[in-house]
């Protein structure tokens, strides 16, 4: 995994900035509360393998679940710029596994990754169509953490029965958002937000390569998923 530590601190750097930053103009400071409905293609790129046997274990899949939470602290940075940080979760990350056409398996075969939570630096520019309404275009880049539950979990379990140094941690990732964005103000502290937008994800689940019992063990596994996401929120200034 410290591969990965660069990346990880890098954007908890990030992060820490952001926030730190807006500590002083709380009274300027929003809270953004809300959900966000998301559909999405995806591939697990798979393989394993024991001495000279190799296993392709690849598979497209799509979203079995549709629903994320999400919550954004923004502050205001330059004229019509704000920036911020936040986190987005989805409860348990499901997926529909596809056949060779792109279709669902038959029966349908859901693969169980575990809980979704990604922690977030987020920046738009927004300018007031009318007194209450504002246009504007955002971005977001994120950590995205996976915690192993149900399929993925027993799949380590399995690993580490075969003594492959495995670990039941979560795996990591990284993701990056546009959106276009539209809010509603009811009055100065209170508004209504709605974004649509593609988010690029992509998280690194197994990437070991060791001696097992004398015998030559590799096993990578990398999902990458493009999500298209419609959320709707509640922005209170604070």
């Amino acid at each position: 995994m410290s591969r990965y530590l660069s990346p990880l601190l890098a954007l908890c750097a990030l992060t820490g900035l952001t926030l730190t930053s807006a500590a002083p103009a709380l009274a300027q400071s929003s809270l953004v509360l809300g959900g966000t409905a998301y559909s999405e293609e995806g591939e697990l790129t798979g393989e394993q393998q024991i001495s000279v046997q190799e296993r392709d274990e690849s598979f497209a899949y799509e979203n079995a679940d549709f629903l994320s939470a999400r919550i954004l602290y923004l502050r205001p940075f330059k004229e019509h710029f704000r920036i911020g940080g936040g986190i987005d979760f989805i409860g348990n990350y499901r997926a529909n596994v596809l056949d060779e056409d792109g279709q669902p398996e038959d029966p349908i075969e859901v693969y169980e990754f575990g809980p979704l939570l990604e922690v977030m630096a987020h920046a738009e520019w927004n300018i007031g169509i009318t007194e209450r309404i504002d246009l504007g275009l955002g971005a977001q880049v994120g950590l995205v953490g996976l915690f192993p539950r149900g399929d993925l979990r027993a799949e380590i379990r399995e690993l580490q029965d075969q003594d492959v140094n495995t670990f039941m941690l979560p795996r990591l990732g990284w993701s990056a958002a546009p959106q276009v964005l539209a809010t509603y103000r009811f009055d100065e502290r209170l508004a209504l937000r709605a974004d649509v937008g593609v988010q690029w994800q992509s998280i690194w689940i197994f990437n070991t390569e060791q001696n097992v019992n004398d015998v030559a063990f590799r096993k990578k596994w990398t999902a990458g998923t493009m999500r298209t996401r419609v959320g709707l929120a509640l922005e209170v200034r604070l």
